[in-house]
């Protein structure tokens, strides 16, 4: 008897966990355009007007973080944000359909105010948007800085750190960034 109270007690916490998830995304700061699928231990935050968009079956994988303070995020329908992926939008971040954002992925649209005479923690954010078009694939690890777009049908190589446009059609890699062909010659 015992063991079938444990498979009903279990059961019931899996689908609490479920429905916190969805709880999150109905949130009136985050829209979601259809099916979303969002798997455990995301969190989405949008606070002090903050708002975020995401399209008809936009997954975001396991442990993902995603924030939008003051700003707003948009995320085009079937894009992928792989687990553990930081997500920090201020300004505005925009990110097109079908893209595939790989694990440990972070992109922000700001930076700390720094320098003589500033306390970095109180000194407040620099910001700037950043723009990803449609079916874009930012490898694993990949950080995407301030004021960066990414043309769409471009790959962006794992570990690259992204601080200036990548044209579309494009293949970067690097710290910082830089494109190495574009898709279509032969490599």
């Amino acid at each position: 008897m015992a063991h079938i109270i444990n498979k009903v007690l279990n059961r019931v916490k899996r689908m609490i966990r479920s429905i916190a998830g969805r709880v999150m995304i109905a949130r009136s700061e985050f829209e979601a355009v259809g099916r979303v699928l969002i798997s455990k231990q995301v969190r989405l935050r949008a606070t002090d007007g903050g708002t975020a968009r995401l399209g008809d079956c936009v997954v975001i994988d396991r442990g993902a973080e995603l924030t939008v303070k003051h700003g707003r995020l948009e995320i085009g329908p079937r894009s992928y944000v792989g687990q553990y992926s930081v997500i920090c939008a201020r300004d505005a971040i925009s990110i097109g359909a079908d893209c595939l954002i790989a694990e440990h992925v972070t992109i922000r649209d700001q930076n700390h105010r720094f320098g003589p005479g500033l306390t970095t923690a109180k000194a407040g954010f620099i910001t700037a948007p950043v723009t990803i078009g449609d079916n874009v694939w930012i490898g694993a690890k990949v950080m995407v800085t301030k004021g960066v777009t990414i043309g769409e049908n471009a790959v962006i190589g794992a570990n690259s750190v992204v601080t200036r446009d990548i044209p579309a059609n494009s293949v970067a890699v690097g710290i910082p960034a830089r494109v190495i062909r574009t898709i279509g010659e032969t490599p």
